[in-house]
């Protein structure tokens, strides 16, 4: 009897301790933890690939506008070169290559006529003369660059004789100078001074197409446009200027 008690206990006792054994060998929870590790490490590596295509794409915008601002700085001091130019060859050309011209003899005074008595006839200007000699006095100053003395003379010779014969000449060479220091709210002022006061002058065809060059390097394109388009419909060496010069900027 014990015998067949003892083998009942061993034919029971023997399954359960293998249902024990497959439990522990089919427990599906211990590889989860592993798997977690690399999705988290992927989301890091993606962060940080986003974040350096930013920074390149904002060294790229730096870069760029870098570029822009030395074009610009280039395009000034060429402008500026040119200006010189410009302004060298109109003082060469109007001193007849060295030899003293410093003023336009069209606008001198005139000479002393014979009076029907005989005797000689004084122009009826007492200050012609010496407004010629002041004048002159600020055009050679010019012609020697010596810059800012010619302009505290061309505006002498302005306060002295602000209707004279030679006062649109005196207001188109500070426009120039100014323009020359790329002091350009003082070029246009100088520029719109001689249209406004002088509009017959024959320094105005000049005058028009600097101030339109002037409105333009100020960023006021469509009054610089303007007066561009109005210097162009004309004739001579400002209206071929200014058409270049449209062609070129517009």
């Amino acid at each position: 009897m014990s015998k067949y008690l003892l083998a009942a206990v061993l034919f029971i006792a023997v399954p359960a301790s293998q249902a024990q054994v497959r439990v522990v060998e089919s427990s599906p929870q211990r590889p989860l933890s592993g798997v977690a590790q690399p999705i988290e490490s992927v989301n890091a590596q993606t962060n940080a690939y986003f974040e350096l295509q930013s920074l390149k794409e904002e060294v790229s915008l730096l870069r760029g506008l870098v570029e822009e601002q030395a074009h610009e700085i280039s395009r000034l001091k060429q402008q500026q070169m040119d200006n010189y130019l410009d302004l060298d060859k109109r003082l060469n050309a109007l001193s007849g290559g060295g030899n003293p011209a410093p003023v336009d003899t069209s606008l001198l005074p005139p000479s002393p006529v014979e009076s029907a008595g005989g005797g000689v006839s004084i122009p009826n200007s007492n200050s012609a003369l010496g407004e010629a000699e002041v004048y002159a006095a600020a055009y050679n100053l010019l012609k020697q660059r010596q810059i800012d003395p010619a302009i505290a003379a061309f505006k002498d010779h302005l306060s002295r004789f602000p209707n004279g014969a030679y006062a649109g000449n005196s207001y188109y060479w500070l426009g120039e100078i100014y323009l020359l220091k790329n002091e350009l709210s003082d070029s246009r002022n100088w520029f719109t001074q001689l249209l406004e006061k002088f509009p017959n002058d024959r320094k105005v065809p000049d005058a028009k197409f600097k101030l339109g060059k002037v409105y333009h390097l100020l960023g006021e394109d469509d009054q610089g446009r303007k007066l561009l388009e109005d210097v162009a419909a004309g004739s001579g060496d400002s209206a071929r200027l200014a058409k270049q010069y449209l062609q070129e900027n517009f």
